[in-house]
């Protein structure tokens, strides 16, 4: 064998090595970049301008899940959001459902009973729930702990009484609302 042919062949050897331990490496958590308040609020302008559950940036986020214009888009929000905070790995798939995200939260085990800033919020119908029967039918992210909890929704009013409302708003979580937290991995 030639000197060239060694050294190639050397080379070669120690790359398979190194895709050989990358592949046996555990996947990596996804890990947060930024805050999911910080991003949910950057988009707190948004309003639905062309009817109910219509308008530019509206459907900036029903596309984003493979909705149409008219559909509700709390969910899809909460998707891109996650979606720019985990630089596209997200640990939820996108989804323009409330109940799928939370599917995924309850599978995953991050239902926690006391929420922190950056935790995801659901209204649900009751709880608890197997997981068959999840009926939520609204989400958001917290963004304050003090004096009440604080969240950031997309399709809701500003006192976030109404889940089928008029755009992005931060409000006090309604007290008169079953709500069920989820802590995503930091």
């Amino acid at each position: 064998m030639k000197k060239w042919q060694s050294v190639l062949f050397t080379s070669a050897l120690q790359l398979i090595q190194v895709l050989a331990k990358a592949r046996a490496a555990k996947p990596k958590e996804p890990k947060m970049i930024a805050s999911p308040t910080v991003v949910a609020r950057r988009f707190d302008y948004v309003r639905e301008t062309e009817g109910q559950n219509r308008g530019t940036w509206v459907s900036l986020f029903q596309r984003f899940t493979g909705n149409r214009p008219g559909d509700s888009w709390c969910a899809s929000f909460v998707s891109l959001v996650l979606d720019i905070v985990f630089r596209g790995q997200s640990p939820l798939r996108r989804s323009a459902s409330c109940d799928v995200l939370l599917q995924q939260c309850m599978g995953a085990h991050y239902i926690v009973d006391t929420p922190q800033v950056d935790d995801l919020f659901f209204y649900v119908r009751e709880w608890p729930v197997i997981q068959s029967q999840v009926d939520a039918y609204h989400v958001g992210i917290v963004t304050a702990l003090s004096p009440d909890v604080i969240g950031i929704a997309g399709n809701t009013s500003p006192d976030g009484q109404d889940t089928n409302g008029s755009g992005v708003f931060e409000h006090a979580l309604p007290k008169n609302k079953i709500i069920v937290f989820a802590r995503l991995p930091r």
